[in-house]
């Protein structure tokens, strides 16, 4: 049997046996299914592998951040009308530039 060593960031998350989405447990000698998988691991029966569940961000992940929030673009763009500027157009521009579609 596989279990799944889940890390998220660099940081240990949980073990998961292969096959049972729905069980999870810690690293804990005390813990049961913990010791019975080292035991099977010991013993040459599991395996232990990484998976590693850092989320993997999309250009549009990170422009919707870069963006920021619709009050303050709405703000930009009244202030832009009010003072004759490009605010809000540059900041789009900005934002395009540096998270292009793929």
């Amino acid at each position: 049997m596989k279990y799944f060593k889940h890390i998220m960031d660099g940081k240990f998350m949980f073990f998961r046996p292969e096959g049972n989405p729905n069980t999870s447990f810690p690293f804990d000698p005390m813990n049961m299914d913990y010791a019975r998988m080292m035991e099977e691991v010991e013993a040459g029966t599991s395996t232990i592998e990484e998976v590693d569940d850092t989320p993997v961000l999309t250009y549009a992940d990170n422009r919707r951040a870069a963006y920021g929030n619709l009050g303050d673009q709405l703000d930009m763009q009244w202030h832009d009308v009010q003072d004759d500027t490009t605010t809000w157009e540059d900041h789009v521009a900005a934002v395009k530039a540096a998270h292009p579609k793929p």
